[in-house]
Protein backbone atom coordinates (compact mmCIF):
# COMPACT_ATOMS: atom_id res chain seq x y z
CA UNK A 1 0.00 0.00 0.00
CA UNK A 2 1.32 3.52 -1.21
CA UNK A 3 1.78 6.09 1.28
CA UNK A 4 -1.11 8.19 -0.28
CA UNK A 5 -2.88 5.31 0.05
CA UNK A 6 -2.36 4.78 3.72
CA UNK A 7 -3.15 8.66 4.01
CA UNK A 8 -7.02 8.44 2.52
CA UNK A 9 -7.04 4.92 4.84
CA UNK A 10 -6.42 6.84 7.67
CA UNK A 11 -8.57 9.82 7.10
CA UNK A 12 -11.93 7.47 6.20
CA UNK A 13 -10.73 5.27 9.56
CA UNK A 14 -10.57 9.16 11.47
CA UNK A 15 -14.03 10.53 9.85
CA UNK A 16 -15.59 7.09 10.20
CA UNK A 17 -15.22 7.57 13.87
CA UNK A 18 -15.87 10.63 14.65
CA UNK A 19 -19.35 10.05 12.54
CA UNK A 20 -20.52 7.16 14.90
CA UNK A 21 -19.43 9.10 17.83
CA UNK A 22 -21.50 12.17 16.70
CA UNK A 23 -24.32 9.54 16.35
CA UNK A 24 -23.81 7.94 20.07
CA UNK A 25 -24.21 11.16 21.28
CA UNK A 26 -27.29 11.56 19.08
CA UNK A 27 -28.81 8.32 20.25
CA UNK A 28 -27.67 8.74 24.27
CA UNK A 29 -29.51 12.01 24.13
CA UNK A 30 -32.83 10.40 22.15
CA UNK A 31 -32.73 7.84 25.15
CA UNK A 32 -32.61 10.72 27.61
CA UNK A 33 -35.48 12.84 25.89
CA UNK A 34 -37.92 9.78 25.35
CA UNK A 35 -37.54 8.44 29.37
CA UNK A 36 -38.22 12.38 30.17
CA UNK A 37 -41.38 11.97 27.07
CA UNK A 38 -42.59 8.44 28.91
CA UNK A 39 -44.04 10.63 31.97
CA UNK A 40 -42.64 7.35 33.94
CA UNK A 41 -40.24 9.17 35.64
CA UNK A 42 -36.51 9.91 34.97
CA UNK A 43 -33.14 7.79 34.56
CA UNK A 44 -30.72 8.82 37.61
CA UNK A 45 -27.59 10.08 35.44
CA UNK A 46 -30.30 12.81 34.47
CA UNK A 47 -32.29 13.23 37.63
CA UNK A 48 -30.26 16.38 39.01
CA UNK A 49 -30.73 18.08 35.63
CA UNK A 50 -34.56 17.07 35.28
CA UNK A 51 -35.55 18.33 38.92
CA UNK A 52 -32.92 21.60 38.30
CA UNK A 53 -35.16 22.66 35.10
CA UNK A 54 -38.24 23.59 37.86
CA UNK A 55 -36.25 25.34 40.09
CA UNK A 56 -33.83 27.18 37.72
CA UNK A 57 -34.61 29.32 34.53
CA UNK A 58 -32.96 26.93 32.42
CA UNK A 59 -33.84 24.26 29.66
CA UNK A 60 -33.18 20.91 30.16
CA UNK A 61 -30.49 20.65 27.79
CA UNK A 62 -28.61 23.82 29.22
CA UNK A 63 -29.01 22.08 32.97
CA UNK A 64 -27.74 18.86 31.47
CA UNK A 65 -24.78 20.57 30.21
CA UNK A 66 -23.91 22.21 33.29
CA UNK A 67 -24.67 19.16 35.04
CA UNK A 68 -21.76 17.30 32.57
CA UNK A 69 -19.53 20.32 33.39
CA UNK A 70 -19.42 20.25 37.13
CA UNK A 71 -18.31 16.38 36.16
CA UNK A 72 -15.65 17.66 34.29
CA UNK A 73 -14.96 19.83 37.15
CA UNK A 74 -14.87 17.30 40.32
CA UNK A 75 -12.20 15.09 37.78
CA UNK A 76 -9.92 18.05 37.06
CA UNK A 77 -10.17 18.58 40.97
CA UNK A 78 -8.90 14.75 42.00
CA UNK A 79 -6.86 14.71 39.20
CA UNK A 80 -4.54 17.06 40.10
CA UNK A 81 -3.56 18.36 37.14
CA UNK A 82 -2.91 21.82 35.48
CA UNK A 83 -3.28 20.59 31.91
CA UNK A 84 -5.32 17.84 31.49
CA UNK A 85 -6.52 17.24 27.45
CA UNK A 86 -8.83 14.68 28.05
CA UNK A 87 -11.04 16.23 30.57
CA UNK A 88 -10.82 19.80 28.58
CA UNK A 89 -12.28 18.07 25.63
CA UNK A 90 -15.23 17.13 27.70
CA UNK A 91 -15.94 20.66 27.46
CA UNK A 92 -17.49 20.63 23.79
CA UNK A 93 -19.01 17.54 24.67
CA UNK A 94 -21.21 18.99 27.39
CA UNK A 95 -22.04 22.09 25.71
CA UNK A 96 -22.93 19.42 22.39
CA UNK A 97 -24.60 16.80 24.55
CA UNK A 98 -27.12 20.39 25.93
CA UNK A 99 -27.43 21.46 22.51
CA UNK A 100 -28.88 18.00 21.18
CA UNK A 101 -31.33 17.41 23.97
CA UNK A 102 -33.08 20.56 23.50
CA UNK A 103 -33.24 20.50 20.16
CA UNK A 104 -35.00 17.33 20.50
CA UNK A 105 -37.21 18.00 23.11
CA UNK A 106 -38.61 20.67 20.51
CA UNK A 107 -38.96 17.83 17.73
CA UNK A 108 -40.60 14.92 19.32
CA UNK A 109 -43.70 16.33 20.75
CA UNK A 110 -45.31 13.33 21.95
CA UNK A 111 -47.75 13.18 24.74
CA UNK A 112 -48.73 9.38 25.45
CA UNK A 113 -52.26 8.70 25.90
CA UNK A 114 -51.86 5.53 28.24
CA UNK A 115 -49.74 3.34 30.30
CA UNK A 116 -48.32 1.07 27.05
CA UNK A 117 -47.19 3.70 24.87
CA UNK A 118 -45.61 5.16 27.94
CA UNK A 119 -43.65 1.92 28.40
CA UNK A 120 -43.24 1.31 24.85
CA UNK A 121 -41.05 5.22 24.76
CA UNK A 122 -39.42 3.57 27.75
CA UNK A 123 -38.22 0.47 26.39
CA UNK A 124 -36.71 2.73 23.74
CA UNK A 125 -35.25 5.18 26.01
CA UNK A 126 -33.25 1.81 27.16
CA UNK A 127 -32.30 1.16 23.59
CA UNK A 128 -31.17 4.09 22.71
CA UNK A 129 -29.24 5.36 25.62
CA UNK A 130 -27.45 1.59 25.72
CA UNK A 131 -26.58 2.14 21.78
CA UNK A 132 -25.63 5.64 21.91
CA UNK A 133 -22.97 4.52 24.79
CA UNK A 134 -21.92 2.21 22.91
CA UNK A 135 -20.83 4.34 19.91
CA UNK A 136 -19.21 6.42 22.01
CA UNK A 137 -17.53 4.02 23.73
CA UNK A 138 -15.90 2.34 21.05
CA UNK A 139 -14.87 5.12 19.35
CA UNK A 140 -12.27 5.72 22.09
CA UNK A 141 -12.59 9.57 22.00
CA UNK A 142 -13.70 11.65 24.90
CA UNK A 143 -15.59 10.39 27.86
CA UNK A 144 -19.16 11.29 28.46
CA UNK A 145 -18.41 13.35 31.63
CA UNK A 146 -20.06 11.70 34.46
CA UNK A 147 -18.31 8.10 32.66
CA UNK A 148 -15.22 9.93 33.12
CA UNK A 149 -16.42 10.57 37.08
CA UNK A 150 -17.32 7.31 37.25
CA UNK A 151 -13.79 5.73 35.56
CA UNK A 152 -11.98 8.04 37.92
CA UNK A 153 -13.15 7.28 41.28
CA UNK A 154 -13.11 3.47 40.05
CA UNK A 155 -9.17 3.79 39.15
CA UNK A 156 -8.91 5.84 42.29
CA UNK A 157 -10.48 3.57 44.91
CA UNK A 158 -9.41 0.04 43.02
CA UNK A 159 -13.38 -0.71 43.30
CA UNK A 160 -15.49 -1.81 40.03
CA UNK A 161 -16.51 0.63 37.99
CA UNK A 162 -20.29 -1.31 37.81
CA UNK A 163 -20.29 -0.48 42.15
CA UNK A 164 -18.96 2.90 41.51
CA UNK A 165 -21.83 3.47 39.19
CA UNK A 166 -24.59 2.54 41.26
CA UNK A 167 -23.39 4.41 43.89
CA UNK A 168 -22.74 7.15 41.60
CA UNK A 169 -26.88 6.84 40.42
CA UNK A 170 -27.81 6.34 43.72
CA UNK A 171 -26.18 10.04 44.84
CA UNK A 172 -28.27 11.40 42.13
CA UNK A 173 -31.37 10.22 42.35
CA UNK A 174 -30.96 11.01 46.40
CA UNK A 175 -29.87 15.01 45.51
CA UNK A 176 -32.34 15.40 42.96
CA UNK A 177 -35.19 14.22 45.60
CA UNK A 178 -33.70 16.22 47.90
CA UNK A 179 -33.90 19.28 45.98
CA UNK A 180 -37.01 18.56 44.67
CA UNK A 181 -38.12 18.03 48.88
CA UNK A 182 -36.85 21.40 49.86
CA UNK A 183 -37.61 23.82 46.54
CA UNK A 184 -40.97 21.89 44.76
CA UNK A 185 -41.88 20.67 48.29
CA UNK A 186 -42.77 17.32 46.58
CA UNK A 187 -40.63 14.42 45.23
CA UNK A 188 -40.22 15.19 40.91
CA UNK A 189 -38.93 12.80 38.55
CA UNK A 190 -38.13 9.63 40.56
CA UNK A 191 -40.83 6.66 39.13
CA UNK A 192 -40.68 2.88 38.09
CA UNK A 193 -38.43 4.89 35.19
CA UNK A 194 -35.48 6.19 37.26
CA UNK A 195 -35.78 1.67 38.59
CA UNK A 196 -35.90 0.38 35.23
CA UNK A 197 -33.08 2.04 33.37
CA UNK A 198 -30.80 1.54 36.58
CA UNK A 199 -31.62 -2.09 36.00
CA UNK A 200 -31.63 -2.60 32.57
CA UNK A 201 -29.64 -0.17 30.58
CA UNK A 202 -26.16 -1.94 31.97
CA UNK A 203 -27.76 -5.24 30.72
CA UNK A 204 -28.40 -4.03 27.49
CA UNK A 205 -25.19 -2.13 26.78
CA UNK A 206 -22.97 -5.35 28.33
CA UNK A 207 -25.48 -7.04 25.38
CA UNK A 208 -24.65 -4.98 22.76
CA UNK A 209 -20.89 -4.68 23.49
CA UNK A 210 -20.76 -8.17 22.54
CA UNK A 211 -23.10 -8.03 19.47
CA UNK A 212 -23.05 -4.16 18.47
CA UNK A 213 -19.87 -3.26 19.81
CA UNK A 214 -18.09 -6.22 18.47
CA UNK A 215 -18.87 -5.55 14.41
CA UNK A 216 -17.86 -2.04 14.98
CA UNK A 217 -14.67 -2.62 16.48
CA UNK A 218 -13.98 -5.41 13.39
CA UNK A 219 -15.23 -2.89 11.00
CA UNK A 220 -13.67 0.18 11.89
CA UNK A 221 -9.84 -0.59 12.51
CA UNK A 222 -7.90 1.41 15.04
Amino acid sequence: MSNQQKYKTGVWVWLSRICIYLIGMVFLSLGIVLCVKSQLGISPISSIAYVSQFILPLSFGALTMLFHLANSVIQYVLEHKWLNIKIILQVPVAVLFGVIIDGLEQLIQIEPANVILKWILLIFSVFFTALGMVFMLNMKFVQNPPDGTVNLLSNMLKVEMGRVKIVYDVICVLISILLSLIFLHRIVGFGIATIFSAIFVGRTLSWMQGNVGACLRKRIPF
